[in-house]
């Protein structure tokens, strides 16, 4: 993976997500590039540097979008738009959960997003999906040019992704025919921080709602519907899958079998102590995951993914399943997929480890992530 900040992998992490979801070098560089200092901060570098950093980068983004769209370029505008709302997630990213400016700088992603929806053809639809008695916000992508019912896909994200950063995937799976409903489960997005749902190990509930939503509507063939998630997606979707029996193909971004075991090792316990050990591969800061999972400390996060694990369903995947991993995967263990790769009840089951020579190796290959979206979308359009 590109280390843009060296010896912090948080922030190149971001830099690399950013990157991956839409984001330019050359304005992520402009906004960043007097920052190394900042990086070094124990134990995670400087958040206020890197929130003002990327404000000042949305915030210039999303008025030239605005500016273009009130002269009638509207393709400018768009291109702006979809930028700024990727740099406004992560302006957000590292704030304090409770921070008073974490809810607007959030608002401002959301708003941007929506504003990119509206300017693109085909339209893409911002759709509450019913869970429980609540909904999930998700947005959905048609496929071009599709005359009949035909497939989908459900997209997950990560711990701390969001919908907004699937729509690439989303792009890759329209662009072959295939419908998309990208959505904001409990503890991801706009289900935490607007509905207060968090995180649980459960996910087929979640799995179960969308797919109701997608067969539902006349231009999705039900029989033809799978699911796909990413990083801690990689647990969720293989859970969802086991108990979802509808969902005809599923492919694990980042596999998980155990994902507990990958916090108990991201954690220094010790006798009456918990804490966050900087020094390991973390994608976020400690209270972000005791945001996400609700829990009042390490000791109770510990406590409440004791279940986030597969060794009791992995054998009851039956579904076509597709698992996609790095050789150097720092955030869940090459060990952890195969071990979900051996567990898995499919006749059809595929691994496929991405190495450091071809490129790839990194979590959900994000030192060089374009041939394994493409193929992914690929293996979907052979499967559904």
């Amino acid at each position: 993976m590109f280390f843009y900040f060296p010896g912090n992998y948080m922030w190149s992490l971001g830099v690399n997500r950013c990157l991956a979801s839409g984001g330019h070098f050359g304005e992520i560089h402009w906004a960043l590039q007097d920052l190394q200092d900042a990086a070094k901060q124990a134990p995670q570098g400087d958040s206020e540097a890197w929130h003002k950093a990327w404000v000042k980068l949305a915030t210039q983004t999303e008025q030239t979008g605005r500016d273009a769209l009130a002269s009638g370029h509207k393709a400018t505008a768009a291109a702006q738009f979809f930028r700024a709302t990727h740099y406004w997630q992560w302006a957000e990213s590292f704030l304090d959960p409770d921070d008073r400016r974490a809810a607007p700088t959030y608002s401002r992603h959301l708003d941007c997003f929506q504003q990119w929806t509206q300017l693109h053809a085909p339209a893409i639809e911002l759709v509450e999906v019913p869970f429980e008695n609540t909904a999930l916000t998700a947005y959905y992508v048609p496929a071009a040019g599709v005359q009949k019912p035909g497939p989908a896909v459900i997209l997950w994200d990560g711990l701390d992704g969001t919908k907004e950063e699937m729509y690439p995937m989303a792009g890759h799976l329209a662009a072959r025919g295939i419908s998309c409903l990208a959505i904001d489960i409990p503890g991801q997005g706009a289900s935490l921080r607007l509905k207060g749902l968090t995180a649980r190990y459960n996910s087929e509930e979640s799995g179960t709602a969308a797919y109701e939503w997608l067969a539902k509507r006349s231009d999705v063939d039900p029989a033809r519907i799978g699911l796909i998630g990413a990083s801690m997606g990689g647990y969720s979707a293989p859970r969802a899958v086991a108990f979802e029996k509808r969902i005809k193909a599923c492919v694990a971004w980042g596999a998980i079998y155990d994902y507990h075991d990958v916090w108990v090792r991201r954690l220094n316990q010790s006798a009456g102590s918990t804490s966050m050990n900087y020094e390991r591969a973390l994608g976020t800061t400690g209270k972000h995951l005791l945001n996400i999972f609700g829990a009042t400390d390490y000791d109770d996060a510990l406590r409440k993914l004791e279940p986030f694990h597969l060794r009791d369903c992995a054998s009851q995947i039956s579904c076509d399943i597709l698992l996609v991993h790095g050789e150097d995967d720092r955030q869940t263990s090459l060990e952890n997929c195969q071990a979900l790769f051996k567990a898995i009840g499919s006749r059809n089951k595929q691994l496929r480890i991405y190495t450091r020579e071809e490129g790839g190796a990194s979590h959900v290959q994000l030192d060089r992530q374009e041939p394994a979206a493409s193929r992914i979308a690929d293996w979907f359009s052979d499967h559904l």
